[in-house]
């Protein structure tokens, strides 16, 4: 099938879009093709798409030099997926959620993350994908933003922590089918040595239990983390860290260093 009638059928489709799984086809195939070249796909990479949904994506991925495997969760997707490249000798189809999925093999991820569980992918990724080289995200427009240094949360400090994130191309909601009712943006991210670091896991749910109560200032947060309001001054003292601080005024290198006190 050709470009042309590949993303006329995908058109067609519009209306088995489920919502609840935030589905939106993409329909603009040169979008579709500059998306997948930010991948800087070359010859046995190894490539994961997440949620491939109608394949506007492995469309150019089976085009590509790389080994791709495409996840849905959607039993209709798959069917779709497995009869457009039944025939193809690059593409692996799954039925697999990809919070449950061993992402160690991958050394090229791309996806368009559905809205209500965008930040878990990406915490998933940042977590697992230890062997990732670069990482192509489709995600609502708003939550670029909130993956800035800017706006500190644990995901967003983790995430400048482990990786390199690229300024966002905006795709409007028009090149959806069914259009979505927000505009959408892709960037890149490129890991760095620190996502090989063992104890990521940890630190990063030692970040998230001392960002629970947001209004509350650090010490507060580590006694609830230690159980003890002395041993948290004790060690805040140690560090000289200033007691009144929030959780997001602090660095990176604060949590680095405080998993290994604690």
């Amino acid at each position: 099938m050709n470009e042309k009638e590949y993303f006329e059928k995908i058109k067609s489709y519009k209306l088995i879009a489920n919502k609840s799984l935030g589905q939106n086809f993409l329909i603009n195939p040169q979008v579709a093709e500059k998306i997948v070249k930010l991948l800087e796909i070359k010859e046995k990479d190894n490539i994961l798409e997440i949620g491939a949904g109608l394949g506007s994506l492995s469309f150019f991925l089976e085009k590509s030099p790389g080994i791709s495997e495409l996840i849905d969760v959607d039993e209709r997707m798959l069917m779709f997926l497995n009869e457009q490249f039944k025939n193809s000798k690059n593409i692996e189809v799954k039925r697999q959620n990809i919070l449950k999925h061993d992402l160690s093999k991958f050394n090229k991820i791309i996806g368009n993350l559905p809205y209500y569980i965008t930040s878990g992918i990406i915490e998933k990724l940042l977590l697992d994908a230890k062997n990732a080289e670069i990482i192509v995200l489709m995600t609502q427009k708003e939550v670029y933003p909130k993956l800035l240094k800017a706006n500190k949360s644990p995901l967003s400090l983790f995430l400048n922590y482990v990786a390199d994130i690229s300024s966002p191309i905006e795709i409007g909601r028009n090149n959806f089918a069914p259009a979505p009712h927000v505009d959408s943006v892709v960037f890149v991210i490129k890991p760095n040595k620190n996502i090989k670091n063992p104890d990521n896991e940890k630190l990063f749910k030692v970040m998230k239990q001392l960002f629970l109560l947001r209004r509350k200032n650090i010490l507060n947060n580590l006694t609830n983390l230690v159980k003890n309001k002395e041993k948290a001054h004790e060690i805040l003292e140690k560090m000289n860290i200033d007691t009144n601080k929030r959780p997001e005024e602090l660095p990176i290198n604060f949590y680095i260093d405080l998993l290994k006190m604690i």
